[in-house]
């Protein structure tokens, strides 16, 4: 056995601090600054563990509440060690200030509501090999099943996609006046709408040879709905 480590910590992020898009959908791997996980913390970052379609409900609403697990600054681990051990534990290197460790405890989970995350104060976002890794640490935990990355690449890659379609839209469409709310309930239509012989650009999504198709799609009806609102 042997769990899966990054080559920079930069690998492990999409964004920190600023470069946080606040257009970006509630996602696998973000981390907050200020949560209260009943049952673990009253306040104190904490990182979402839920998967984005078990965090959703109807449509483009979320659930009340979502599995989060506490993020605390940790003492130095080298990071050999994260491959044979520390199994309770997500490494966050880099997270809020250089050669500083944070971490993710697994052990320490919770439902957070989530009306008290909002999403303009994320501290950072994970990368999809963030994510993976933080995924394959949560399965090893739970079940001492170890899945490579890459399976977990295969299998998320369509709603990784679809996370990226939802922020440019979202950063399009508000361009133009509308909410985020509004703007995401519009793409949930758009992209789960049925397309007569063809699958819905949700189903679509699932293969990879189509992706391209749909993107063009989603990236041509944002710019309309941006300049039908203008």
């Amino acid at each position: 056995m042997s769990l899966e480590i990054w080559d920079a910590p930069e690998q492990l992020y999409l964004a920190r601090g600023d470069e946080v898009n606040q257009y970006r959908p509630l996602f696998t791997g973000d981390v907050f600054a200020d949560v209260a996980v009943p049952g673990v913390q009253a306040e104190g970052m904490a990182i979402v563990l839920a998967h984005p379609c078990s965090m959703r409900a109807h449509g483009a609403s979320l659930q009340p509440r979502i599995l989060m697990a506490a993020v605390g600054r940790s003492d130095r681990i080298g990071k050999s060690a994260w491959t044979t051990g520390h199994f309770g534990l997500m490494p966050l290197p880099d997270l809020l200030r250089a050669d500083e460790l944070c971490v993710a405890r697994l052990d320490e989970i919770g439902l957070a509501a989530t009306g008290t995350l909002r999403l303009d104060q994320r501290s950072a976002c994970l990368s999809p090999f963030g994510i993976n890794l933080l995924q394959q640490r949560f399965i090893w935990r739970l079940t001492r099943h170890e899945v490579p990355t890459h399976e977990l690449q295969k299998a998320s890659a369509h709603v990784l996609e679809e996370a990226d379609l939802l922020e440019e839209w979202c950063e399009a469409v508000c361009s133009g006046g509308m909410s985020p709310e509004e703007a995401a309930a519009a793409f949930e239509v758009f992209l789960r709408a049925d397309r007569g012989a063809s699958e819905s650009y949700q189903a679509q999504l699932r293969d990879a040879q189509l992706r391209p198709g749909v993107r063009k799609a989603c990236r041509a009806e944002a710019r309309r709905l941006s300049e039908t609102l203008r």
